[in-house]
C-alpha cells in the first residue's frame, strides 16, 4: 500500500463492524465502527471536493482532539490534499502565522476558536471555507464573503455528491508514496515554528518501525487511550496511524482531570503521554501515600525496593523472593488495576523522562517505553523494548533508519521516515538534511547494547563564562526528583555559575510558606553534594507563576522556551548576579 488512506479503507473493509473511536457523549462511553467511520469519510472527502478542495490543497485542523478530527484528516487526505494541524492553545499571532504561511484553503476549528478566527480572517487572503466541527449558528458569518459550514451541513453536501462513491478510484488510487500528507509546525523553542513536509512513504515506514515494537507486546486487540494533542507529530503517528495500521481501537480523553477514571473505564493497552504526565501522576501518588497507614507505606516502599533490585538485575535471595511474590498480589496487582488492569506500557515521549520516575513505576509493574523522536523523522526515531528496558537510554533504533554520531556528539538520523523538508524554507531545509542525513541538534551517544542516550540539545546547552558546557535537563531531573518541586529550570549562560528558577508545589506553598526558602535551600544542599563544581546551583529564585502555555512559557507540548522564562526574569536574574565572588 502506497498511501496512509488505502491503508484505512483497506482495514474499514477487514475490520467493519468492530469498534474504531470511542468518544463521551453526555459522560457516557459511546462508539464508531470502521463501517460508520469509512462512511462519514468519504461523505467530508466528497463534501470538501464539492467546495473546491484539490490535490496538494492546503486543509488546516485546529480543533481538539475527537473522532471527529481524524475523520477531517482521512477525509481531506483521501483527496491528495494536505492537513495542517494547529494547537487550540496557539494564541492570535501563531494561529494567524499558520494559516498565512501554509496557505490553508479551509480551517476545521471548534465554536470556543470562532471569535478568533473572524478576528484574523480579514488578514488571510488564501482562507475561503471555515468549517465549525461543532454545531453552531451561521449568522456571524453571513456578512463576510467566505464560506461558512458546520461539519454536519458539510456531511450533508457530502452524501449528495456524485463523486462519493467513486473517491478510491478517482484520488486515493492516484495518491503517491512521495506526495506530502501533511504539514506540521514544530512548536519551537525558539523562532518561528517550521513546517515540516512529511509524505505517505514518511510517515508508513515510521509506522513499520513502530509496529516491529508493538509486536513484541503479546496482545491481539489494542486500545489506546489519546491525551496528547493530535496536532503534535507524536500523537499524530503512534496515537493515531499506528492503530489504524494495527487495527486498534482509540478513545478520546477530554479532561485531563479525569485520566484515571478514563484508564479505569476504558482498560487501554497502550497510551502514549509526555513525561509531564507521568512526573504528575508520580508526585500525586506519592502526596496520596502519606494519608495511609505506617504499614501501608511500608509495603509500598519494599514494593519499590525489591522492584528496583529486579531491574537492576540485582539477585534476590531467597527471603526477597518470596517476599517480591506476595508484593506482586498485594500492592503491584493493586496498583496495576488503577490504570485499567490491561495496560502493557506507557509510551514517554516528546521531552526526557526522569529516570527515578520511570523506575517507580517499573518497579511496580507498570512498564515505561521510553522513546525518541523529531517531527522531522515522522517523528520515532527510537524507543525501548518492552522485554528489554533500560531507563537511561531512549532505546534502540526502530527498523528502517540508521543513526549515528557525529564528531561533535550531533545525533544524525538516515533513512525513509525523514520529512521531505521544511514548507517553504530551503535555507533551513538545507542546515538539517546534509547528504541524506538529518542533523537532528541533539547531542548523544549509543551504548554497547545500540541503546540511544540523549545528553542534551545543542542549543540548550548552557556555556558558562569560564567555556565550559553544561547540560541543563539532567540537574533539572534531580531537582523535580523532590515532591516540593513542581516546575525548575538552570541557568547560567555566559555567566559565572549556575542559578535556579523554581517553582515550588502548590501544597508547599500554602502550607509552608514561612519555611520556603529554607526547604528549597536544603533541597539545592542536597543536590549540590553530588554535582561537580562547575555544575553546582548557586542560588535561585522562586515564584509561584506556574510556566504554562498560556503565558508563552511552554511550547504546546509542554516543553520550557527559556528564552521567554529568563526574559521574564530578567530583573532577578541581574539581581542575583550583582556583586558575587562566586
Amino acid at each position: 500500500m502506497n498511501n496512509l488512506p488505502q491503508i484505512f479503507f483497506k482495514n474499514s473493509e477487514l475490520y467493519e463492524n468492530k469498534t474504531l473511536f470511542g468518544f463521551k457523549k453526555h459522560s457516557n462511553w459511546e462508539s464508531l465502527s470502521w463501517k460508520k467511520t469509512k462512511e462519514l469519510v468519504l461523505d467530508i472527502s466528497a463534501a470538501l471536493y464539492e467546495i473546491g478542495i484539490k490535490k496538494k490543497d492546503k486543509v488546516s485542523i485546529i480543533a481538539d482532539n475527537s473522532y471527529k478530527w481524524c475523520v477531517v484528516d482521512l477525509a481531506t487526505i483521501s483527496l491528495g490534499a494536505i492537513t495542517v494541524p494547529g494547537y487550540t492553545t496557539s494564541n492570535e499571532e501563531e494561529i494567524s502565522y499558520l494559516l498565512s504561511h501554509s496557505e490553508a484553503k479551509i480551517v476545521f476549528v471548534n465554536e470556543k476558536l470562532l471569535p478568533l478566527i473572524l478576528q484574523i480572517l480579514p488578514s488571510l487572503d488564501k482562507i475561503e471555507h471555515v468549517i465549525c466541527i461543532d454545531d453552531t449558528s451561521t449568522s456571524k458569518f453571513k456578512k463576510i464573503n467566505i464560506g461558512f459550514y458546520t461539519l454536519n451541513q458539510l456531511l450533508n453536501l457530502g452524501s449528495k455528491s456524485h463523486v462519493k462513491s467513486n473517491i478510491i478510484e478517482l484520488f486515493v488510487s492516484n495518491i503517491d508514496e512521495n506526495d506530502v500528507v501533511s504539514i506540521i509546525y514544530t512548536s519551537g523553542t525558539s523562532n518561528k515554528p517550521k513546517g515540516v513536509m512529511l509524505t505517505h512513504k514518511s510517515i508508513i515506514s515510521n509506522i513499520l518501525g513502530a509496529n516491529e515494537l508493538v509486536s513484541e507486546i503479546k496482545i491481539k486487540e489494542h486500545k489506546f487511550l489519546s491525551i496528547i494533542p493530535l496536532s503534535h507529530a507524536y500523537e499524530h503517528t503512534a496515537g493515531f496511524f499506528l492503530p489504524i495500521f494495527i487495527g486498534a481501537e482509540i478513545y478520546f480523553n477530554e479532561n485531563r482531570d479525569q485520566i484515571v477514571n478514563d484508564l479505569l473505564s476504558i482498560k487501554p493497552t497502550l497510551m502514549t503521554a509526555v513525561p509531564r504526565l507521568y512526573e504528575v501522576l508520580y508526585k500525586k501518588i506519592n502526596n496520596q501515600l502519606l494519608n495511609k497507614s505506617k504499614f501501608s507505606q511500608k509495603l509500598f516502599e519494599k514494593t519499590i525496593t525489591l522492584g528496583t533490585k529486579k531491574y537492576k538485575k540485582i539477585k534476590l535471595s531467597f527471603f526477597e523472593e518470596v517476599q517480591n511474590i506476595i508484593l506482586d498480589k498485594l500492592v503491584r496487582k493493586k496498583f496495576q488495576r488503577n490504570f485499567g488492569g490491561n495496560l502493557q506500557a506507557f509510551i514517554s515521549g516528546g521531552a526526557a523522562l526522569n529516570e527515578q520516575v520511570g523506575l517507580f513505576f517499573q518497579s511496580l509493574g507498570v512498564n515505561i517505553l521510553q522513546g525518541y523522536g523529531q517531527t522531522e523523522c515522522s517523528p520515532l526515531i527510537s524507543c525501548n523494548p518492552i522485554n528489554n528496558i533500560k531507563l537511561d537510554t531512549v532505546g534502540v533504533v526502530i527498523k528502517g533508519l540508521q543513526v549515528k554520531i557525529s564528531n561533535e556528539n550531533e545525533i544524525l538520523v538516515k533513512g525513509s521516515s525523514l520529512m521531505k523538508g521544511y514548507w517553504k524554507d530551503k535555507t533551513n531545509t538545507d542546515k538539517v538534511l546534509v547528504n541524506g542525513w538529518l542533523h537532528t541538534g541533539d547531542l548523544g551517544s549509543i551504548d554497547d547494547d545500540g541503546y540511544l542516550k540523549i545528553s542534551g540539545r545543542a542549543n540548550e546547552m548552557i556555556v558558562n563564562s569560564g567555556g565550559e558546557n553544561i547540560a541543563p535537563v539532567p540537574i533539572e531531573n534531580l531537582l523535580l526528583s523532590y515532591d516540593e518541586i513542581e516546575q525548575v529550570m538552570i541557568y547560567g549562560h555566559n555567566r559565572p555559575f549556575l542559578i535556579a528558577i523554581i517553582i515550588p508545589n502548590e501544597t508547599l506553598l500554602s502550607d509552608n510558606q514561612n519555611n520556603l526558602k529554607e526547604n528549597l535551600q536544603n533541597i539545592l544542599n542536597n543536590v549540590n553534594k553530588d554535582l561537580s563544581q562547575q555544575k553546582k546551583i548557586r542560588k535561585f529564585i522562586h515564584s509561584n507563576n506556574v510556566f504554562k502555555t498560556d503565558n508563552g512559557q511552554l511550547t504546546p507540548t509542554l516543553k520550557m522556551k527559556r528564552h521567554v522564562i529568563a526574559t521574564y526574569y530578567k530583573d532577578e536574574i541581574n539581581n542575583l548576579y550583582k556583586k558575587s565572588f562566586f
